[in-house]
């Protein structure tokens, strides 16, 4: 009895110090339900409110998860905006007894926290049977800088106690026996956070097959359970809306990048935000992959216990009192997976610090299904997480119990102090997180309440004006958007959601109800040259340029100067240019993409637009463009057409894609119509990467335009 009135006395604890945690780490001000503004300015936090926003104020669909307001002809879903589904469903059932603006994120943190200290404790009071050890090493837990570095930045991700539900279940469960609670485990999972969910499914695979007898009924039962749990999470997985983009698309990039460096438990810098976890540790160079997916960062307090643990273990006169642990078979079956789980979070790319020690060159297929998870640097957070729990379990049971229970205090307080250079940085207690970005000019409160649809004119998984609107979108009670970040896209969707924009946009067709975020002057420019004469506004406010159908009107003096001066861009005679797609003023209107962050612009869709202007009339000028045609096995040749100011000027056909082509395009007097000079190219039969099996890329990519040059002839 006594026992049970200490543990509750402890539970108490635990919610004081989780909600302490809040009040530290939020702000007091940003703690009730009504408060969102502090989820704004930041891409990640943004994208889980405004996915639930979203969610929230549309209808109930089948599946469950769909989510297509955010996103439009994107396709989505309430789990590619890491907006916690498991969250988001609960409150969905109550949205008509909610407010307008509400968020669950806090409680979602003050949950994680008080998770984080209960079952780290659940599991060490299990070995020890020690409330006072237990309780400081439940602290270790609390303060992991790879947890608390994503509290109040990745929602989903901070449910990092999920893992040490998987580690309590695999530690005291036989696994046979424990088939429906590691299903319960690992449905909870998939509504809660991707990577955790492959974690623990790779952790119940391992230990069953541990546990198989080679027999012909245990072979059955295996299989029959695999079975079950497939068509199962499948099941529920299509109903929370993880099938709303392809089975391809779940493909991310990042596989090799976002990974685990062998130095990476030593290094306290993550690149996201150059904030150092360490007073003592000096900041190793490391990729930005690896400060930011890869961040693994021990602490020097819990980096200077598993040493010592280690050695403790090594040494023989402690070789009695370790048996336990040293003939624990879940011990042993843990510290297997964990091997795996490294060299899984070290990918084909293993690195010391800037040294690449291993670099193994993978078939595509297999680098296609390792890819179901890119970030693969979290899969070593189940393991930071057992050293740190074995490291404590080899101290008490070498030593007195006080003894023990000094050694790992010192051990918190190296840990704390060390840390504390990065969780200062956390703390928000005084100056509670308002991080929303205001969108200035009065403009937008007028148009917004006409107009409830946002639209860019670039529509990717990641377009950069996002969190310059994203409070906009919750405050003025946005229908529907296009203008979206998400976790995994449906890339045909998107290829071919720009492709039809465009074609309105040729076309003259503008939607009513919207208002379109120009993405680049390019863009500007073409629009200009397609709308002119038409009733459109254009605005430049905040820094920001859009469109509007039917508000020519609103133009004051100054937008209609600045959209006066809008023209193409100058190309000097023969001045070289090297073309890049970041570059805002650019030569490119509609229907050009990115090259992964290479030299050079792809040709996306049927057609593409060049606009430039010389500085003075010529009568023949002379352009030349080095390029390289998309060639692959289904296409043979790249055959199109070139257009100069609306006016065919001929057909092309390029048959070598493995070297660069020249193209001279003679600007003859007839062509030409004033300064201004439009070239658009007409593709014919294009192959996406994607339909040659060459990647997950679904665009339609015609020519890789790396330069172009005009001169006089």
């Amino acid at each position: 009895m006594k026992k049970i009135l200490l543990e509750n006395r402890i539970n108490l604890l635990f919610l004081l110090i989780a909600y302490l945690c809040l009040l530290l780490i939020l702000g007091a001000d940003n703690i009730s339900f009504k408060d969102t503004e502090w989820l704004y300015g930041s891409n990640d936090a943004s994208l889980h409110q405004l996915g639930w926003y979203f969610f929230k104020n549309d209808i109930w669909r089948f599946p469950l998860g769909n989510n297509p307001n955010y996103g439009e002809e994107i396709s989505s879903s309430i789990v590619y905006t890491d907006s916690i589904p498991l969250l988001a469903f609960f409150f969905k059932l109550f949205k008509i007894f909610i407010p307008g603006k509400f968020q669950y994120f806090s409680l979602w943190y003050f949950i994680c926290f008080y998770l984080q200290l209960f079952l780290s404790f659940k599991i060490l009071n299990k070995f020890t049977n020690s409330i006072s050890y237990s309780f400081i090493g439940s602290l270790f837990f609390l303060v992991a800088p790879i947890f608390i570095y994503r509290v109040n930045y990745h929602g989903s991700v901070s449910g990092q106690w999920i893992l040490l539900l998987t580690l309590y279940l695999a530690l005291f469960y036989k696994v046979d026996k424990a088939k429906l609670n590691w299903f319960l485990l690992i449905i909870l999972s998939s509504l809660i956070e991707y990577s955790s969910m492959i974690i623990i499914i790779t952790v119940y695979s391992f230990l069953r097959i541990f546990n198989l007898k080679f027999n012909k009924k245990n072979f059955y039962n295996l299989f029959k359970d695999f079975i079950f749990f497939s068509i199962s999470l499948l099941l529920i997985l299509y109903i929370t809306g993880y099938f709303q983009v392809r089975m391809v698309d779940t493909l991310g990039v990042g596989f090799g990048y976002y990974k685990l460096n062998l130095l990476s438990i030593f290094d306290p810098i993550n690149s996201i935000d150059k904030i150092s976890w360490s007073w003592f540790l000096p900041d190793i160079n490391l990729s930005r992959g690896e400060e930011t997916e890869g961040f693994n960062y021990f602490g020097l307090g819990q980096i200077l216990m598993i040493c010592f643990s280690l050695t403790v273990f090594l040494l023989s006169k402690y070789k009695t009192k370790l048996s336990e642990i040293k003939t624990n078979k879940e011990i042993k079956n843990l510290l297997f997976i964990s091997i795996f789980f490294t060299l899984w979070a070290l990918t084909n790319q293993i690195s010391l610090g800037s040294f690449n020690l291993v670099n193994i060159e993978l078939n595509k297929y297999v680098f296609a299904a390792l890819s179901i998870v890119k970030n693969t640097g979290r899969m070593f957070w189940i393991v930071n997480y057992l050293l740190a729990i074995l490291a404590l379990i080899v101290i008490f049971k070498s030593f007195e119990k006080k003894k023990a229970l000094i050694i790992a205090s010192l051990f918190l307080i190296i840990q704390v102090t060390d840390i504390s250079k990065g969780l200062k940085e956390r703390i928000h207690f005084l100056n509670p997180v308002k991080k929303y970005v205001h969108l200035k000019d009065e403009l937008w409160k007028d148009l917004f309440k006409k107009n409830k649809i946002i639209k860019t004119t670039y529509p990717v998984s990641w377009p950069g004006a996002f969190t310059k609107f994203s409070y906009a979108m919750e405050n003025y009670n946005i229908e529907k958007t296009n203008l979206v970040i998400q976790a995994r896209i449906n890339r045909k969707a998107a290829a071919e959601a720009r492709y039809n924009l465009y074609k309105n946009f040729r076309n003259k067709k503008i939607n009513k109800n919207t208002v379109y975020i120009i993405d680049n002057l390019g863009h500007l420019r073409n629009l200009k040259y397609l709308l002119k004469n038409k009733n459109i506004g254009f605005f430049f406010r905040d820094n920001v340029w859009l469109m509007a159908i039917n508000e020519k009107e609103r133009m004051n003096e100054e937008d209609k100067i600045f959209f006066n001066n809008i023209q193409f861009k100058l190309l000097k005679l023969n001045e070289k240019k090297n073309l890049t797609f970041k570059e805002k003023d650019n030569y490119f209107g509609f229907g050009w993409t990115h090259n992964f962050n290479k030299s050079g612009i792809w040709s996306e869709g049927k057609k593409s637009t060049l606009l430039l202007k010389t500085e003075k009339n010529y009568k023949n000028l002379g352009l030349e463009i080095i390029c390289r045609p998309n060639i692959t096995r289904k296409n043979k040749n790249l055959d199109f057409d070139i257009y100069i100011n609306d006016d065919f000027y001929k057909n092309i056909i390029l048959t070598d894609g493995k070297k660069e082509n020249k193209i001279k395009i003679l600007l003859k007097e007839k062509f030409l119509k004033g300064k201004e000079i439009k070239i658009d190219f007409q593709f014919k039969k294009l192959i996406s990467p994607y339909e040659v099996l060459k990647s997950p890329d679904s665009r339609k990519l015609g020519l890789l335009l790396k330069s172009i040059k005009i001169n006089k002839i």
